[in-house]
């Protein structure tokens, strides 16, 4: 029983700290926005993303925290140490996401766009990586999945670091359209989601 109090805690707290984060960045990069041009992404990802699996999680979440006596069989029995070591990959992500969009600045936008002023950012974390907002989601995700101690937010969480990966290429060509050769040249320098060593 406080297993999953603390559980719910930790997650709670976690997922707060991480709108928090996504909002101010938000805010900030809506002030500085200019004449965006959608490029789009694959519509079937995108609505799959936002109008099922987003849903989902928060009425699974909502039924997590009112936490009724018939979901306790979809507690993960993780012990208190997986619960610590979740805590602290997710710190991690939060700081690596603050780090992105700290270098990313204006050139940030919760959907696959281009500026027309448009830069290659190749400073700070994305001199190593080509994605690392994506790194850093995919570790903030993994890691409420496992604070959370439950099953089925888990498997939705895991969905959705799904849908990211899917992602991936289509943002790759975007940016290919956009900076030709000096891209090719970036992405044999950068990993993918990883450092390349």
């Amino acid at each position: 029983m406080a297993q999953d109090l603390t559980s719910r805690i930790s997650f709670a707290l976690l997922f707060a700290l991480v709108l928090i984060v996504r909002n101010i960045f938000s805010i900030k990069q809506r002030k500085g926005m200019i004449n965006i041009k959608n490029t789009g992404e694959d519509k079937t990802n995108f609505v799959i993303r936002r109008f099922l699996l987003e849903p989902a999680l928060g009425i699974f979440m909502i039924i997590y925290f009112l936490n009724p006596v018939w979901i306790k069989f979809l507690i993960i029995p993780f012990p208190q140490f997986v619960n610590w070591l979740g805590i602290i990959v997710g710190l991690f992500g939060i700081a690596l996401l603050i780090w992105v969009h700290i270098h990313l600045g204006k050139q940030w936008s919760a959907d696959l766009q281009l500026n027309p002023d448009h830069q290659l950012i190749e400073s700070g974390p994305y001199s190593r990586i080509r994605h690392p907002m994506y790194t850093a989601l995919m570790t903030v995700y993994l890691a409420l999945g496992i604070v959370s101690s439950n099953y089925i937010i888990s498997t939705v969480f895991i969905m959705i670091i799904f849908s990211v990966v899917i992602r991936i290429p289509d943002e790759e060509k975007m940016m290919m359209g956009k900076f030709g050769e000096r891209y090719k040249i970036y992405m044999q320098k950068t990993g993918r989601l990883l450092p390349k060593f």
